[in-house]
């Protein structure tokens, strides 16, 4: 049971990840100066998400291997995808669901070998 934690956990590291990531984007295609990026809700909310993610990730670490917490990393692509289509509109198409099923395959392989 605890190791089920430790993934939701890094699921939810995941998830953290790759939003901080779309907002660092969104702050990136505007038009201002570096200190009002910095200064933006945008960048202040995804340099949170990266603060908070590794902090998650040691607490995830108390309850499952590193090598599974490692793989999980892969998660990111996942949530990328799918927050870029969602927020950012960005085209999806069958080479990156291809790609993201065979990391959620791979994961799965990983995490059953794990319990």
């Amino acid at each position: 049971m605890t190791e089920w934690y430790g993934l939701g956990l890094l699921v939810i590291v995941s998830i953290l990840t790759g939003f901080g990531h779309i907002c660092f984007k969104l702050v990136a295609i505007r038009r201002l100066s570096l200190r009002e990026k910095l200064l933006a809700p945008k960048f202040i909310a995804g340099t949170a998400c990266f603060l908070l993610g590794p902090v998650l990730a040691i607490v995830a670490a108390k309850f499952v291997d590193f090598s599974l917490l490692y793989a999980m990393t892969a998660l990111n692509f996942v949530f990328i995808l799918l927050f870029s289509r969602s927020i950012l509109n960005e085209a999806v198409d069958q080479r990156k669901l291809l790609g993201v099923g065979c990391i959620i395959v791979g994961l799965v392989v990983i995490a059953l070998g794990k319990t």
